[in-house]
């Protein structure tokens, strides 16, 4: 195989799961494979600068038959279906791409010729190593190191991001901390998982402040309402809005940590490098030892409540009790001080406004 494909065309999280597997092709190969992802065309940007993707496409949208001429056109030899719709499965397999590897379950494994026989529902591993088995299940072997999850922002959106901050009184010499209130709206207009009330958000603010930490509160233009709760704290910086998505992995990449609800930017963060606190709801499609932020130093609050009474979430009209208010902001507090107080900028902050005036 000189050319894979992969194709993941949904949302933000999703998308940057799988980077692990373009890492892993290129270790199988010893990098002489060319591997491309085909996306959303709202994530091209943010993930050129990865170097294990030889390029980056955009997802025409619109019906199968044009998918399919997309991937015709790229000449795989080899397509790894990450995201199993009936869509996806169809354009792979009228795209004639020679090795289609996708789920074996559904009524439309059968366009597949390389199936895999998992389920992920179960929610046993995280959502990188489900990836990294349909890898597997095409070459026969697995990756020699472990998964590998980064993604370098682009560089061009360094001076932008580092101009927005110095613009908004940020200083590079203090330790920095994120908090992210919103949750993807979905489709139906529901939330993608089970948010943290605002007013814990609001406490948290005001907890990290005190600390003498900078605290900017970040989100899309269209969560300006939330965010403005959250930045009505005295002292927290609102970016909601100010930036682009690449400019944001920035942003992320010079936070200390981020606490955030389950939602892809959480793994936006986490795949720059930043700490995550994350805050999930105990539902099975938010699990967090599926969806929860990869690799160590993170951290991850679980609503209180041992199984959804009607086995989903139903995310904000929920008909026992909102679980996620019983995660109280002053744990989440202790834990992201935690984080913060092993950071290296935080000890060199720390360690010049302790030091004594010298004598005159």
């Amino acid at each position: 195989m000189n050319r894979i494909g992969l194709l993941r065309n949904d949302a933000l999280g999703d998308t940057i799961l799988t980077l692990a597997v373009a890492s892993a092709a290129k270790q199988l190969d010893d990098r002489s494979v060319e591997v491309e992802l085909v996306c959303d065309g709202a994530y091209t940007q943010l993930l050129a600068a990865h170097p294990d993707l030889d390029a980056v496409v955009a997802d025409p949208g619109g019906p199968a038959a044009d998918l399919a001429r997309l991937l015709a056109s790229r000449n795989y030899d080899a397509l790894l279906v990450l995201r199993p719709t009936p869509r996806n499965a169809w354009a792979a397999f009228r795209a004639r791409i020679p090795l289609r590897v996708g789920t074996a379950y559904r009524a439309y494994g059968l366009l597949f010729n390389v199936r895999w026989y998992g389920h992920r529902e179960t929610n046993e591993r995280h959502e990188i190593e489900y990836n990294l088995e349909l890898l597997q299940r095409l070459t026969g072997m697995s990756a020699p190191g472990g998964p590998q999850n980064y993604l370098p922002p682009p560089p061009e959106d360094e001076a932008p991001a580092r101009a927005l901050l110095k613009e908004m009184g940020i200083r590079s010499d203090r330790p920095m901390v994120a908090i992210h209130p919103g949750s993807r709206r979905r489709a139906d207009g529901r939330h993608s998982s089970l948010p943290w009330p605002v007013q814990h958000f609001v406490t948290l603010a005001e907890l990290l402040i005190g600390e003498d930490l900078q605290v900017i509160v970040t989100g899309m233009a269209e969560e300006a309402e939330l965010t403005s709760q959250v930045a009505a704290v005295e002292g927290v910086v609102d970016l909601t809005g100010h930036t682009t998505l690449s400019q944001l992995a920035w942003v992320f990449k010079n936070c200390d940590t981020l606490i955030i609800n389950s939602t892809g930017t959480l793994h936006l963060a986490a795949a720059v490098g930043t700490k995550v606190v994350g805050i999930y709801p105990p539902a099975g499609a938010n699990n967090p030892v599926r969806w929860g932020p990869y690799g160590p130093g993170h951290m991850v609050f679980t609503g209180p409540a041992e199984e959804c009474r009607q086995q989903k979430c139903t995310w904000e009209e929920c008909p026992d009790y909102n679980c996620l208010e019983k995660v109280l902001p002053e744990d989440v507090f202790v834990r992201a001080i935690g984080i913060s107080a092993q950071s290296p900028l935080r000890s060199r902050w720390e360690a010049s406004t302790s030091s004594p005036e010298p004598e005159s």
